[in-house]
Order: C-alpha cells, then sequence, then structure tokens
C-alpha cells in the first residue's frame, strides 16, 4: 500500500538522503513530486510507490526526457561515455583499436585518449584518401 509523504524532510527520509539532494533531483532528475493546485509553492506530496517506482526505473533528467542536451557533471560523464563509444565505432572503421576506456580515469586523462585515437583515426582516413586519390 502506498503511503503519502507530505514534506521535503520525509521525502528525503524515505530515500535516506538531505532534503537538499531530493530537491535538486526533482529538479533535475525529475523525481515524481507533486504541488496541489493552489497552495503555497513549498508545500509538496509523494506517493512512495510513485518514488519507488522512480528508483526502479532509473532516474532520468528532465533534459533527456525533453530530449535536450545534458548538462552538470552527470552529463557530462554520461556524454563521455557517449562519445568513447563514437570514438571506438569510428576507429574500427578506420582500423585501429581504440584502448578499453578506464571509467575509474579522470575525465581528463578520459578526453587526452580520445584525443589521441582520433587522431590516429585521422590519420589512417588521410592516408586511405591519398591513397585513393594517386
Amino acid at each position: 500500500m502506498s503511503k503519502m509523504l507530505s514534506s521535503w524532510k520525509e521525502i528525503a527520509h524515505f530515500f535516506g538522503k538531505g532534503v537538499r539532494t531530493v530537491q535538486r533531483w526533482e529538479k533535475t532528475l525529475d523525481l515524481p513530486i507533486h504541488r496541489p493546485p493552489g497552495a503555497p509553492s513549498n508545500v509538496v506530496l509523494a506517493r512512495t510507490s510513485d518514488l519507488e517506482e522512480w528508483m526502479h526505473r532509473g532516474p532520468v533528467s528532465r533534459a533527456e526526457l525533453d530530449g535536450l542536451p545534458v548538462t552538470g557533471a552527470a552529463g557530462s560523464i554520461a556524454s563521455l561515455a557517449g562519445l568513447e563509444g563514437e570514438v571506438a565505432y569510428l576507429a574500427e572503421i578506420a582500423g585501429t583499436t581504440m584502448p578499453v576506456s578506464d571509467t575509474s580515469a579522470s575525465s581528463e586523462d578520459r578526453v587526452s585518449a580520445l584525443i589521441d585515437v582520433i587522431a590516429e583515426v585521422n590519420s589512417r582516413l588521410s592516408q586511405r584518401s591519398a591513397v585513393r586519390a594517386a
């Protein structure tokens, strides 16, 4: 049976997090919070069943739902992982290999590795173009 939570403090306690964290989740990860019409903006309601469903489906940012580019740290990491996948595909087409990315490495190190692979792919594709032109 679903229980109705009626404050940020109750919602935060449900997740075992702080109030500011769950408020941020509402803004950035589409946490299912309801505001009664005509009530002050600080009045919030949430059903535990909605919150549990949100947890199990995995948080999705509002930007992702709206089809907008994702920004911030989480968006940057997701974008970096996507870019690594694209570069790996290009490396395969160019006949080179891309080292397996170490997700525990810093973003700077991962970007540096991507730059090296892109340079190698560019070089190989340029060589192919030169051979075809000759």
